[in-house]
């Protein structure tokens, strides 16, 4: 990856790289849960994320800050959906338990 397509999306890796969920396994691709969940390259149209989202995997143009909170608030939104349902398996595997004791 070019050093000026590195530059343009250096705050939204800085992001990314927050995340607790995600493992960066090379630079500027990330897994979830062992799985390829965002990663990017560049086009001639410019730098695309291919991010995989409830309806499959996305790809994204993330060239500009609007272009790059779009593609967070969309990540955002699935990581927090995976977080709900799995604080709600959690609670029934308690519930479960909680019935044999």
């Amino acid at each position: 990856m070019r050093e000026s397509t590195k530059q343009t999306i250096a705050p939204l890796l800085g992001v990314l790289r927050s995340y607790a969920m995600l493992e960066e396994v090379r630079e500027a691709e990330f897994y979830l849960r062992g799985v390829d969940f965002v990663h990017f390259h560049e086009t001639a149209d410019g730098v695309i994320a291919d991010v995989l989202l409830a309806k499959g995997r996305v790809s994204m143009p993330v060239r500009d800050s609007s272009e790059q909170a779009e593609l967070l608030e969309r990540i955002e939104s699935r990581l927090s959906s995976l977080e709900e349902h799995a604080k709600h398996r959690q609670g029934r595997k308690k519930k479960r338990r909680g019935a044999y004791d």
